[in-house]
Parts: structure tokens; C-alpha cells; sequence
């Protein structure tokens, strides 16, 4: 590539006259190389393109990831409380049984002194 008023050879120009010419390439270089050049850029542009899209669907995943998170907390808590509850109802349901064979034993015991009496 030259630069603006700078000849092919590489000079620039003496005369001090200024061309309005802007950015050249040399002639020297191939079509070949320019199509390889923009591949090269398509290709880069193509490859940003896809990481981004990439990401935003690992974002996205992450955001639903996120709530069902959330959810499996919420419903774990529920759970605890649920056993937490059960255990109480277990409790109560055994001790209604020991109250229960004591009453039978003490009906038994009274039943038997109630048949000696007569």
C-alpha cells in the first residue's frame, strides 16, 4: 500500500504540489490476495457473529437455569416442612398407640378383677 502523495517507487513527491488522491494499493498486488484478505475478513466477521450467538443462548440458558434453581428451592423447602410435619404426625400417632395399650392393659387388669369379685 502508499501512502497519499507518495509515488509507486516509494518517493514522494518533491515539487511540493499536493494529490488528492487518497490511499492506493500497488500494482503489485494480486487479486488473489485480495480476495484472501477479504475471505479472511468475512471469515473473522462470521466467527463473531457465532460466538455471540452462542453466548446469548448460553445466557439464556443460564437466565432458565436460574429459575429453576429457584424453583427446586422453594420446592426442596416445601418438602422440609412437609417432613418436618409428618415426623410431628408420627410422633402423635405412637403416642396415641401407647395410650391406647395402656387403656386396654388397664381394662384387661380391671375385667379380670371384676370376674375374681363376683
Amino acid at each position: 500500500m502508499t501512502f497519499p502523495n507518495e509515488s509507486v517507487d516509494g518517493t514522494r513527491e518533491r515539487d511540493g504540489e499536493c494529490r488528492a488522491e487518497g490511499w492506493r494499493l500497488d500494482r503489485r498486488v494480486g487479486v488473489q490476495a485480495l480476495a484472501a484478505a477479504a475471505t479472511a475478513f468475512a471469515g473473522a466477521v462470521m466467527l463473531a457473529a457465532t460466538v455471540q450467538a452462542r453466548l446469548d443462548a448460553m445466557e439464556a440458558r443460564a437466565a432458565a437455569l436460574d429459575g429453576d434453581v429457584r424453583s427446586a428451592r422453594e420446592t426442596a423447602v416445601c418438602v422440609a416442612r412437609m417432613d418436618e410435619r409428618l415426623a410431628a404426625v408420627q410422633r402423635a400417632l405412637e403416642e396415641m398407640r401407647t395410650d391406647l395399650r395402656h387403656l386396654r392393659a388397664e381394662a384387661r387388669v380391671s375385667a379380670v378383677v371384676e370376674k375374681e369379685a363376683r
